[in-house]
C-alpha cells in the first residue's frame, strides 16, 4: 500500500496491429529449406503484422490510443497527466518519440511525458513506473503505452529473427484511486506486488550494435550500416528456464502465493518452445498460462499487453482473479508484477 492511501488500478489496454503480415507460407518462399509447418512447430507463429513503409512506432502507439478512448468512452484524454512510452524503436533519437504522440492525441502540454528503453521486460518496467507516480499522487492518470516497428531491425537472410518478430502498439491506462474506490469490483485490475532485476552481463546476448552514440560512431564496428537486430539463442534459453524460473519462484513465495493461488500467468511471449519449457519447469497448469502468440508474434513490450487484453476480452479474467505478469529479456532485464481482481 502507498503511503499515500492510493493504489493504481490498471482501468483498461487496447491495441493497434498494422494491416501488413508475414506468414509462413511467405517465408517458406524465402527460405525453401524451412517449411512452414516445421516454423509453426517450432516457434507456435503463424503469422506476424508488419508496419508499412511509412508507418512509424510514433502511429503504432497513436492508433493504439485511439482504439482504447473510442472503446471505452467513460475513459477521457483529458484526464491523462503522463504519458510513458515504451519502445526500443524511436522515430528519432532526439526528439523523443512520447512528445510526438502526445502532440497527436492531443493532450494537454501540461502532461508528462517520456520515452523508456526497454523491449521485453517493458510493460512490467512501466506498470511500476506508472504505480509510483499514482501512488504517491504524483499523478491521476497515466497512459502506458508500448510501440515497436521491431521488424525493421531484422536482417536480411537471418530466418530465426524473421520467423519471430512482428510489430504492434498498445495503451493502458491507469488511474489512482482511493482505498473505498480500490475495493469495488469489476473496474480493473489492482498494481499490487512487483520485483525487478538486472544483469548487464547479458548485455553482449540480445543487442543492436549499430545503434546509439557507439555504434553511430563505430566503435564497436561491424559489417553492417543499418541498425540490426542481434541475438544469442542458446545463451538467452538459458537465462530464461534458469533466472526468470528463480525469480518467479521467489517473487511468490515472498508474497506467500503458491502456484496454484494465481488465477493467470501472463508471461513475455518469446515463442512457444520456451513458453512451453517454462511453464512446464514451473509446475503452471495450461489453463491458468496464457498463450497469445501464434497470430502476432514476438511483438517486443507489446506481448504482455497484447495477452492481457486477449484474456479479458475472452471474459477470463473476471473478480476475485489474481493475475501476474512476468517480463523478461534485453538487459538482462526481468520483473513480475501481480494485479489483482477485487471480488
Amino acid at each position: 500500500m502507498s503511503r499515500t492511501g492510493l493504489r493504481a488500478r490498471l482501468l483498461a489496454v487496447a491495441s493497434h496491429l498494422p494491416e501488413g503480415t508475414l506468414s509462413n507460407a511467405m517465408l517458406e518462399q524465402e527460405f525453401p529449406d524451412w517449411p512452414a509447418g516445421k516454423i509453426e512447430e517450432l516457434t507456435g507463429i503463424a503469422s506476424r503484422h508488419v508496419a508499412a513503409a511509412d508507418e512509424f512506432t510514433s502511429d503504432l502507439a497513436v492508433k493504439a490510443a485511439e482504439n482504447l478512448f473510442t472503446a471505452r468512452a467513460d475513459l477521457r484524454r483529458e484526464d491523462v497527466d503522463f504519458v510513458i512510452l515504451i519502445t526500443v524503436s524511436p522515430d528519432y533519437l532526439l526528439p523523443f518519440t512520447a512528445a510526438a504522440v502526445q502532440k497527436r492525441l492531443g493532450l494537454s502540454i501540461n502532461v508528462g511525458a517520456l520515452d523508456v528503453t526497454l523491449a521485453c521486460s517493458g510493460f512490467v518496467y512501466g506498470l511500476v513506473l506508472a504505480a509510483g507516480l499514482l501512488e504517491s499522487g504524483r499523478a491521476h492518470h497515466v497512459l502506458l503505452l508500448t510501440a515497436d516497428r521491431f521488424t525493421t531491425y531484422t536482417a536480411a537472410g537471418d530466418r530465426s529473427v524473421k520467423a519471430l518478430m512482428g510489430d504492434a502498439g498498445t495503451a493502458a491506462l491507469l488511474a489512482g484511486v482511493d482505498d473505498a474506490e480500490a475495493a469495488l469490483p469489476g473496474r480493473g485490475g489492482l498494481v499490487g506486488a512487483a520485483d525487478l532485476g538486472t544483469d548487464g552481463a547479458g548485455s553482449a546476448h540480445l543487442r543492436i550494435p549499430t545503434s546509439g552514440v557507439k555504434g553511430f560512431l563505430g566503435v564497436e564496428r561491424t559489417e553492417r550500416a543499418l541498425p540490426t537486430f542481434e541475438m544469442n539463442g542458446p545463451e538467452v534459453f538459458n537465462f530464461t528456464l534458469t533466472r526468470v524460473s528463480q525469480h518467479l519462484k521467489a517473487f511468490l513465495a515472498k508474497q506467500g502465493l503458491a502456484v496454484g493461488d494465481v488465477s493467470l500467468f501472463v508471461f513475455h511471449q518469446a515463442n512457444l518452445f520456451m513458453l512451453n519449457h517454462l511453464r512446464k519447469r514451473l509446475g503452471i497448469a495450461e489453463d491458468r498460462f496464457a498463450v497469445h502468440i501464434a497470430d502476432v508474434g514476438n511483438t517486443s513490450a507489446s506481448t504482455i499487453p497484447l495477452a492481457l487484453q486477449a484474456q479479458l476480452d475472452a471474459g477470463r479474467i473476471v473478480p476475485g482473479s489474481r493475475v501476474v505478469l512476468v517480463g523478461f529479456g534485453v538487459g538482462y532485464s526481468w520483473g513480475s508484477v501481480l494485479l489483482e481482481y477485487p471480488a
